[in-house]
C-alpha cells in the first residue's frame, strides 16, 4: 500500500522509522544529515536492512570523517552515490523511500492526486540520481600517482602550477595546502619561499606519497648610480639618498647629472622617456627642473620597476667658486713672486756695494 508523510524534522522521523521492520531504504540526504542518521542506520543495517544512499554536495571534496563513515557503510553492503548539485543542496528537499512504497519527505510535494503516483515519481527521481551520480567505493591495492610542477626554480612572487592525476584512491591531500582534492586537478599558487608539496593518497589499505620541491631564488635588484659633475674638482661625484628605502636625490640647477647602470641579467631595460636601453650604459644631462625616471626591467621570470626622482635647487654661487678660487690663488702667487724678487735684489746689493 502506497503512502507518504511530510515532516520538517525529517531526521527525527527517519530515525524512528529505521527502528521499524523494513527490508530496504532509499535515502537522499546531505553529508551532515548522513552523520545524524549514522547510528540508527548502522543498527538497522545489522538487522539485514538493504540501503541505497545519494549524498548531495556542492563539491567532490570529502572529509576524512565522512570517508571513514562511508567505508563502514560500504563494508555493510550499502550502495553510496555522490551527487554534486548546488540547486538540490540549497533546496534541501531530502526524502527516504522505505520498501518502495512509503515516502517520508521534508517538504510537501505538489501536483499529485494519489500516493502511488507520488511514490513512483520519487522512486524514478532517485533512480535517475544514482545513474547521474558517482558511486563511491573504498579502493584497495596499489595507488598510481602522477604529480607534476610546471617549474621548480622561481623568484619570489612567481606562480607555479600543480598538476595531478591519481588512480585507485578515495582520499587525496596535498600538503601544506590542508585541503581535500579530486582524483584529477590543476592548482595555481603564488610562491614566496622554498616549498615542499607532498601529495598523500589513501585507499582502504594503502597510503602513497609523492613530493615536489620548489626552490625560490633571491631576486636580484636592478641598481642605478647617480653622479653629479663638480665644477671645482672637475669630476663626477656619486650621490647618496637620505635612506636605503628612498630613490630621491638632490642637486643644484644647472649641474650635469649622470645615471649609469650595469645589469648582469638577461632581459630588456626600458625607460618611459628614453625608450629601450642597453643593459649596461649611462645617460647624461644638464638639469634645470625636477626630473623623474621610470625604469622597467623585463626578464623571462619577472618584471622589476625602479622609480628615480632628482630634485633641483637654485644656488648660483657654486659656479662662481672656481673663479674665486683661481683669483685667490693668483693674488697669492703674485705676492709670493714679489717677495722672492725683493730678497734676490737685496742679496746682490750686499755683495757688490
Amino acid at each position: 500500500m502506497f503512502r507518504f508523510y511530510y515532516s520538517y524534522d525529517l531526521m527525527s522521523e527517519l530515525e524512528k522509522e529505521l527502528q521499524r521492520d523494513h527490508k530496504m531504504v532509499q535515502l537522499m540526504v546531505d553529508e551532515y544529515d548522513l552523520f545524524l542518521l549514522s547510528i540508527p542506520l548502522i543498527d538497522a543495517l545489522a538487522s539485514e536492512l538493504a540501503a541505497e544512499i545519494v549524498v548531495i554536495s556542492t563539491s567532490h571534496k570529502k572529509s576524512m570523517k565522512l570517508v571513514n563513515l562511508c567505508k563502514r557503510l560500504i563494508d555493510m553492503n550499502v550502495q553510496i552515490y555522490w551527487k554534486v548539485d548546488k540547486d538540490l543542496f540549497v533546496k534541501e528537499d531530502y526524502f527516504a523511500i522505505f520498501d518502495k512504497e512509503y515516502l517520508i519527505s521534508k517538504y510537501k510535494q505538489e501536483d499529485f492526486d494519489n500516493p502511488e503516483n507520488l511514490v513512483r515519481s520519487k522512486n524514478d527521481f532517485f533512480n535517475g540520481l544514482t545513474l547521474a551520480s558517482k558511486k563511491l567505493s573504498m579502493f584497495d591495492g596499489d595507488i598510481l600517482i602522477n604529480f607534476e610542477l610546471n617549474q621548480s626554480i622561481v623568484y619570489p612572487g612567481d606562480e607555479v602550477i600543480l598538476n595531478w592525476e591519481v588512480q585507485n584512491a578515495h582520499e587525496i591531500q596535498i600538503e601544506p595546502l590542508n585541503d581535500k582534492f579530486d582524483e584529477k586537478g590543476v592548482k595555481s599558487l603564488t610562491i614566496n619561499k622554498d616549498t615542499k608539496f607532498t601529495l598523500v593518497a589513501k585507499n582502504k589499505g594503502v597510503i602513497q606519497k609523492k613530493s615536489l620541491y620548489v626552490r625560490v631564488l633571491k631576486r636580484k635588484e636592478i641598481n642605478f648610480n647617480i653622479e653629479v659633475f663638480d665644477p671645482i674638482l672637475k669630476e663626477y661625484i656619486a650621490l647618496q639618498t637620505s635612506n636605503d628605502n628612498s630613490n630621491d636625490y638632490a642637486v643644484y640647477s644647472g649641474q650635469r647629472v649622470k645615471l649609469s647602470w650595469n645589469i648582469k641579467m638577461l632581459g630588456k631595460l626600458l625607460e618611459a622617456k628614453l625608450g629601450n636601453l642597453p643593459l649596461a650604459g649611462s645617460h647624461e644631462f644638464e638639469i634645470s627642473k625636477k626630473t623623474d625616471f621610470s625604469f622597467v626591467f623585463q626578464s623571462m621570470n619577472n618584471s622589476q620597476r625602479k622609480m628615480i626622482s632628482i630634485h633641483c635647487f637654485e644656488n648660483k654661487e657654486i659656479f662662481n667658486e672656481p673663479a674665486k678660487d683661481m683669483e685667490i690663488k693668483s693674488v697669492k702667487n703674485k705676492f709670493f713672486f714679489k717677495k722672492i724678487l725683493y730678497l734676490v735684489i737685496d742679496y746682490f746689493r750686499k755683495i757688490f756695494y
